[in-house]
């Protein structure tokens, strides 16, 4: 390739980028739902967790001053649906607790060795280890190679994202200086990219003075709580889709029809997903009744029928192992059909069916053939006396 040819490219390549980004600025940018806001100084109220413990190994910090990182992420991993337990012993309230928050996502960090060791750390394992996150999201890191702004290829990339529906998790600084009497002048603040209006990126700022605030603040970039805020290092994320969730029911043993005394379990797994969900099942007996089916205690043996809508437990739990939400022997008030619709969903996402299975099946009396059994009782009926019909024609051929 001549020179000529080799500078013709460049521009090329440039002119694409630049016309690109002029591109975006005149376009707003919406993501397909709204990103939970949380506050990582929100140290007044029920459920507080603005004065927990960040980090192991006697990290000296808490969520309120240095969780800026960490309540993002509780941000992305909530806008995505997941949810994660930590035990009583792990929480920093003394008791157990499901969900997505920024206190729930730090707790199960320490649990489960997402802190690590960091160079600016003066003791103990205070760093969020990327690849310990709970669930698998696709993480890309860049920097956005400018002090002032932000470059052409940098807004390429982040506007890409964000009309893809991915969140943009982004470091940044708003001056000479971090903090009064802090060195540090990049990546000072972690910040969410949730869209853009009017050529100004749309944030949720992680950091909100007011302590009995459980929520960040939606504002702007250049509008920020520190101030205006220049993009250092950012990180596209792609996490799993709702629709990417697989949910399997099984039945034990699997029939398609059942006799009085039989025994009957039924299960639920999520294979692929180490979140924690609210199991939901709706059944219609052989009356005709519709109701939701609700677990005392969680025992699959005691279940009790609701007209109203609820869950089969009252929090969310994980369903990674095989779970027996349903177990019994059939007697003679089960006579009949029965339809069972079962679903999870997210405590987030209230109302959102995620992975919908429906199984049916036929419950008969002791002394009852089903109808699948009187069907091919009778296809054995017609055909044996076809057969004797066809023997007794070739003996009468052979008389």
């Amino acid at each position: 390739m001549t020179q000529l040819a080799r500078n013709r490219l460049t521009w090329s390549v440039l002119s694409i980028i630049v016309f690109a980004g002029l591109g975006s600025v005149a376009q707003d940018i919406d993501l397909p739902r709204l990103v939970p806001a949380f506050n990582q100084a929100y140290t007044e109220g029920p459920g507080a967790w603005g004065n927990c413990l960040l980090g192991t190994v006697g990290c000296p910090d808490q969520v309120c001053t240095t969780g800026c990182l960490v309540t993002a992420f509780s941000s992305v991993l909530a806008y995505f649906g997941v949810e994660v337990s930590v035990p009583a012993r792990s929480s920093c309230t003394g008791e157990a607790r499901s969900g997505m928050d920024p206190g729930i996502f730090n707790d199960w960090l320490r649990e489960f060795g997402g802190y690590g060791r960091c160079a600016q750390d003066p003791v103990g394992n205070c760093c969020l280890i990327w690849e310990q996150l709970p669930v698998d999201l696709e993480i890309t890191t860049h920097v956005n190679r400018n002090d002032i702004g932000l470059n052409p290829v940098s807004a390429v990339v982040i506007d890409h994202a964000l009309r893809q529906g991915h969140l943009v998790v982004a470091g940044v600084h708003w001056g000479s200086s971090c903090n009064g009497g802090s060195t540090q002048t990049e990546d000072c603040h972690w910040v969410i990219l949730t869209g853009k209006r009017n050529g100004t990126y749309t944030i949720v700022d992680p950091y909100n003075p007011d302590p009995t605030s459980p929520y960040g603040v939606r504002t702007t970039l250049d509008a920020g709580v520190h101030g205006s805020y220049i993009i250092d290092r950012f990180v596209v994320v792609v996490g799993p889709s709702v629709d990417d969730l697989h949910l399997e029911v099984q039945v034990s043993p699997l029939q398609a029809s059942y006799r009085v005394g039989d025994p009957i379990r039924l299960a639920m797994v999520t294979p692929r997903s180490s979140g924690a969900f609210l199991p939901f099942a709706r059944v219609t007996t052989p009356s005709g009744q519709i109701a939701y089916v609700v677990l005392d205690g969680a025992d699959p043996s005691r279940a009790r029928y609701s007209a109203t809508r609820q869950s089969l437990v009252p929090d969310p739990r994980s369903l990674t192992s095989e779970w027996t939400w349903h177990s019994e022997t059939f007697s003679a008030a089960d006579v009949g059909r029965w339809s069972w619709e079962v679903w999870v969903e997210r405590s987030l996402e209230p109302g959102t069916k995620i992975g919908r299975q429906t199984i049916s099946y036929e419950v008969t009396s002791a002394n009852e053939t089903s109808p699948l059994g009187a069907a091919v009782l009778g296809i054995l009926l017609v055909v044996a006396i076809a057969a004797i019909a066809f023997i007794s024609t070739l003996q009468t051929g052979i008389e």
